[in-house]
């Protein structure tokens, strides 16, 4: 090769490797060049006559051997490795890959490096990203699975219908019931479907409002076969989707059943709560919503009514045990523990119903707190009788009960002592066995006679 070529190769060597090393028969250093920063921390003269192997890392130490052995038993072909070598005695090893041929009419034996740190960081960026997808994945997976979890434990039918298309995207099983279709009968089809005329114009203009609005469009719907749904739709805006998200229950048809017109039923003082048999809440009105401070009914629906009413489960457990078709039950005092944490003495009246075999219990709820009975006056006193004690079981711990019962047997047994002495009140400790004093002190406390402590 002449002088020309061979500098040119040179020249074209140069601008393609990081690093170029000459070594001897001895395969030490014997000549080094370097355009880049790769010997920053490995200065020329410190590699000059060292051993290539040592400064090749531990780890790499077989596959150098190898690449060397396979270059001198090969004299003019090249053979590639990717090792690291060692920049510096604090520095981290520098992955490099490498080139060695050794001359044929010699034994210098020649090693191109080009520096894989940029390489390296892509690849590890790579890796970062592909497991950082592969989190969201997974992440986005569990998300799905508890969504379709929860859409088929709810008593509601719940879709979400694409707005361009009006095509179901999601439907649980209650919504196919309610629509009285086959499971999975929803998914793909044009919604709505399974009403009839009246009940697909007002689900259509409750979809144009809801379009509108960011606020739930509250509504009722009759299906194909004339049962009536009441519904309630939202939509949702996500970049260049709208979803429109539609949930349908049939408590309409429950209220129109008992006889309970909308006016009605919302207007009452009183609050009703309607539930089935279990005491799960099926309706509320308003005024039961507003005594009980639940700000949606929504929040109300599908709980158990001893959520609210009762000092505990056994409240409810005792009135649903007493309530039959032919014997309703009136006047029964209880204690409404509102969501305000707060408790209103209440009377609660109940009637059992049947409608296509499914039992419904009808509450009729009244705020008693404020209520002052005639019988008592302003001033604080003791019950005067066992029947007003049994009148407030459900509203007054059983201790409080027993301890008040028995002061009112006390006080009455003075005023029989009292009555049968003539309002001697010194024959009247005698006949009781209380020495007079006693005597005045319960007077005092059971506020019987006047105040004065004389004896008559």
């Amino acid at each position: 090769m002449s002088s020309s070529a061979h500098k040119s190769v040179e020249t074209l060597l140069a601008s393609l490797a990081d690093l170029r090393m000459a070594l001897n028969d001895s395969l030490s250093v014997k000549d080094v060049s370097a355009d880049t920063g790769l010997l920053r921390n490995l200065p020329r003269d410190a590699m000059i006559g060292k051993p290539w192997l040592d400064l090749v890392r531990d780890s790499d130490q077989a596959v150098a051997r190898e690449a060397l052995l396979a270059a001198q038993t090969a004299p003019g072909s090249a053979h590639r490795v990717d090792l690291a070598i060692l920049a510096g005695p604090e520095e981290e090893p520098v992955p490099v890959s490498c080139w060695l041929t050794q001359e044929t009419d010699n034994d210098t034996l020649h090693i191109a490096c080009v520096d894989l740190r940029g390489e390296t960081n892509l690849r590890q960026q790579l890796v970062n990203a592909q497991r950082t997808l592969e989190q969201d994945y997974w992440s986005n997976r569990r998300l799905e699975a508890r969504y379709r979890r929860m859409l088929d434990m709810v008593a509601e039918g719940f879709l979400v219908v694409d707005d361009l298309s009006g095509r179901v995207l999601e439907a649980n099983t209650v919504a196919a019931n309610l629509l009285q279709l086959e499971e999975g009968a929803l998914v793909g089809r044009v919604f709505p479907v399974g009403l009839d005329n009246e009940g697909t114009r007002a689900l259509t203009e409750l979809q144009r409002e809801a379009r509108s609005t960011t606020a739930v469009v509250q509504g009722h719907i009759t299906t194909s076969s004339g049962d009536a749904l009441s519904t309630g739709i939202t939509c949702l805006r996500q970049g260049n989707e709208t979803r429109l998200l539609i949930r349908l229950a049939a408590l309409s048809e429950d209220q129109a059943e008992q006889g309970l017109g909308g006016d009605s039923f919302e207007t009452s003082p009183d609050g009703i709560l309607i539930t089935d048999h279990n005491g799960v809440v099926i309706a509320a009105n308003a005024a039961y919503l507003d005594m009980a401070c639940i700000q949606d009914s929504q929040q109300a629906t599908g709980r158990r009514a001893d959520r609210w009413l009762g000092r505990s489960i056994v409240d409810l457990d005792v009135l649903l045990g007493n309530i039959r078709p032919d014997r309703p039950l009136q006047l029964f005092s209880s204690v409404l523990r509102t969501e305000l944490g707060t408790r209103l003495d209440i009377e609660l009246s109940a009637v059992q119903t049947e409608r296509s075999g499914r039992p419904l219990i009808l509450m009729f709820i009244r705020d008693v707190s404020r209520r002052i009975d005639s019988e008592e006056s302003t001033e604080v006193h003791l019950p005067r009788s066992i029947e007003q004690i049994t009148g407030r079981v459900g509203r007054v711990p059983l201790k409080q009960l027993v301890r008040e019962s028995t002061d009112v047997i006390e006080a009455l047994c003075i005023e029989a002592a009292l009555k049968l002495t003539q309002d001697n009140r010194a024959a009247a400790a005698e006949l009781l066995g209380l020495s007079r004093q006693s005597l005045y002190t319960k007077l005092r406390r059971f506020d019987i006679g006047d105040s004065e402590d004389n004896v008559a």
